[in-house]
């Protein structure tokens, strides 16, 4: 019998609010509110997730304690990739990129805040 995978709680670090907030501004003014309004929210379900899915994610190359995942509304295109770290009662989102980044590059330059 395959063991269930338990729901951890999310804990987000101080990064992904002013993230959160600079995709949703980039989109109003490229497609508009309603869509930067639901690209916001579509990433935040889909972030909620990983409190069950956690183990879907690969290892960050460059930082092995953390595993990231490609959010994306369609096969095609761009998305956002979300850098988290699986702890023993929590997944810590860390932080989203942009597919199109080096995203890996920039993920050297910063630092966990919690």
């Amino acid at each position: 019998m395959a063991e269930e995978t338990r729901h951890l709680n999310l804990r987000y670090s101080l990064l992904v609010q002013p993230r959160l907030e600079e995709i949703w501004l980039w989109n109003a003014d490229r497609y508009g509110d309603r869509h930067a309004t639901q690209f916001v929210d579509f990433l935040r379900q889909r972030t909620l997730r990983l409190g069950s899915d956690y183990g879907k994610g690969r290892p960050v190359p460059t930082r092995p304690s953390y595993r990231h995942m490609v959010l994306k509304k369609r096969a095609r295109g761009h998305g956002y990739v979300v850098v988290y770290q699986v702890l023993e009662n929590e997944v810590f989102i860390f932080d989203y990129f942009h597919t199109a980044m080096d995203w890996i590059a920039q993920l050297q330059s910063v630092t966990p805040k919690e």
